[in-house]
């Protein structure tokens, strides 16, 4: 079916069971950004293949609700399909929640899946409708009944991580959890965050692609804990780790059996910005409910010495993987490449590497305007031809089972404009104020966020995306509870926290640049005026000097440049031809 012909059936749906909207969110029932393919229902209704944004239908209009990410892309991917783009994250941006409010006459229906939606974003949506007397109702199986080749939940075997690798026992994250239940009095602990669930019982699978996740619930209680998982996916071995630390396995879909058969009035403790209604309204006719945030979500961004050694050993064989890729580029950009083909080649490079599992995003390889959009993704047949001039933007990373990577260049092809020079020399300058920087403890990624804009906002340049997010340890490459970017977020950036630094410059139809690195928290010191910390680079990657204005750098981050690129050349050529040690020799001498 055409976009148009799926709406259309739709509505009939909408009509049979009295509905004036219908909401299709962006996320499934454990709230993952990225999504199986079971449960790609944004996409499958209207086209539009980014990581977030959710379709209103109603019965003469439907919209896409998403943010500056992905503004360019969703233009192009709805049009002709008779659903309008929202923008999300700009000035007077109304957010579906309002907008059905404002549109929808009193006494309207709205459905939705509550499945698919969390606690938290169900109550403000029912708050926000009630006050028009607009009344919202779980309609979780319309688009089910007309996507008739919906596929199936994934049947890839789960496998545990060694304590060696992460650090930490299971029976230690466990009893931490136990901990708190005593202290609070509480029975159960739900947990429904995949990579929540993944880290805690030290298990990861493939169910859905570059997360290292598998479908599931989790329930830890003062005595014994859970694993709601599809039973095949549990090998023996497996099984016999998660025995041995009181661990019982439970199919997927029985979680509702298993509420009912526990004793009524027991008290569960949940996490409301992940957990799903669905559950939540289960659970509110069985159980007291307290809503406290997932102990997990910190513990799990704290990484332990291990997991550190890890991230650094993952930066180094992506320094070498990054290295041979670009070396391979410059000696065939004249061999009519697409963006395509070479994401495939940094891929082929970085599968050589030892404990690589998968990349760990879908690579964005965009060559000049298509690099103006931030998350841009080629398809073949479709995509642009590398030429010998201007700039070519890959941001790409890898899964290995010792850490995860994220990291973006921006590299020269050939002859630059004065503008793009300008351009991505004052984005390197941001994201070098911001690796430099030393801020007191209790700091919040909010604060940091304007040392790397500001040398853009000197020259009256901005860009749209947050500057940092977390980064998980072999879990997914993006994770909280911190963040560096300008909104408000109480969460302050602390030591063992691993977090991207990569701020970026877009101009429609013409370029778009955005250099990143993973940075790690660390401890710098301690004196009468509290205890102060700072960042270790983690990225091992040079920056093609060629590019820059240097006159545009002052003397601190010229050294900073210099320094940082000696050690990439150092850490880097044991791993190297000779002729890509020369190479890279060329590319990280001093400016």
């Amino acid at each position: 079916m055409t976009i148009k012909e799926k709406l259309a059936t739709l509505r009939k749906l909408m009509e049979r069971e009295g509905l004036d909207a219908y909401i299709i969110s962006g996320t499934d029932p454990h709230n993952n950004e990225y999504l199986p393919a079971a449960w790609q229902q944004r996409e499958w209704i209207s086209g539009f293949t980014g990581s977030f944004g959710t379709v209103v239908v109603l019965k003469e209009d439907a919209g896409l609700w998403t943010d500056t990410r992905y503004f360019i892309q969703a233009e192009k991917q709805l049009q002709d399909t008779g659903i309008r783009l929202h923008k999300l994250r700009i000035a007077d941006a109304i957010d579906y929640p309002e907008w059905l409010a404002s549109v929808l006459p009193a006494d309207s229906r709205v459905g939705a899946d509550s499945f698919c939606t969390s606690v938290n974003e169900w109550k403000h949506l029912q708050a926000i409708l009630e006050e028009k007397n607009i009344k919202l109702f779980d309609n979780s199986c319309l688009i089910g009944e007309i996507w008739l080749d919906r596929p199936a939940l994934p049947e890839g075997k789960i496998f545990s991580v060694s304590p060696e690798i992460t650090g930490t026992s299971i029976s230690e994250k466990i009893g931490m959890i136990q901990n708190i239940l005593k202290d609070r009095k509480a029975d159960y602990f739900l947990f429904s965050a995949l990579d929540e669930i993944a880290w805690l019982y030290n298990i990861r699978g493939n169910d859905i692609a570059y997360n290292p996740v598998a479908i599931s619930y989790a329930i830890v209680g003062r005595e014994k804990s859970h694993l709601f998982i599809k039973p095949s996916k549990v090998g023996k071995e497996t099984a016999l780790q998660l025995g041995q630390a009181n661990i019982e396995i439970h199919d997927y879909h029985h979680l509702f059996l298993f509420l009912e058969q526990l004793e009524k009035g027991k008290h569960f403790c949940i996490d409301t910005t992940s957990l799903n209604y669905a559950v939540f309204h289960k659970l509110t006719s069985l159980f007291v409910l307290e809503e406290v945030s997932s102990p997990v979500i910190l513990a799990k961004a704290l990484k332990t010495e291990k997991e550190i050694e890890g991230f650094r050993k993952a930066c180094l064989k992506d320094s070498v993987a990054m290295t041979k890729f670009f070396y391979w580029l410059y000696h065939n950009i004249d061999n009519q490449l697409t963006e395509t083909e070479v994401s495939g080649c940094l891929t082929a490079f970085r599968s050589q590497n030892e404990g690589y599992v998968s990349d760990s995003f879908e690579n964005i390889s965009a060559y000049g305007k298509n690099a103006a959009l931030p998350h841009y993704s080629a398809t073949p047949g479709q995509d642009a031809i590398l030429e010998p001039r201007g700039l070519y933007l890959v941001d790409s990373g890898a899964q290995y089972t010792h850490g995860t990577t994220d990291i973006t260049r921006t590299i020269p092809l050939g002859d630059l404009t004065r503008q793009e020079k300008e351009d991505y020399t004052l984005v390197l300058k941001g994201m070098i104020a911001l690796s430099q920087c030393i801020f007191p403890k209790g700091t919040c990624g909010c604060n940091l966020d304007v040392l790397a804009r500001q040398p853009l906002w000197q020259a009256c340049r901005n860009f749209g995306h947050g500057t940092g997010h977390g980064i998980g340890f072999f879990l997914n490459v993006h994770e909280g509870p911190q963040a560096i970017r300008q909104d408000l977020k109480k969460q302050p950036i602390c030591p063992g926290m691993v977090t991207s630094d990569e701020p970026g410059l877009y101009r429609e139809g013409a370029h778009g640049i955005r250099h990143e690195n993973m940075i790690l928290c660390v401890p710098v010191t301690q004196n009468e005026f509290g205890e102060w910390y700072g960042f270790e680079t983690l990225t091992l990657c040079y920056f093609d000097t060629s590019a820059l204005v240097p006159e545009l750098l002052n003397e601190e981050e010229k050294r900073w440049l210099n320094d940082y690129h000696k050690k990439v050349y150092q850490e880097t050529i044991p791993y190297l031809t000779q002729q890509e040690a020369d190479w890279l020799a060329e590319k990280t001498k001093p400016i």
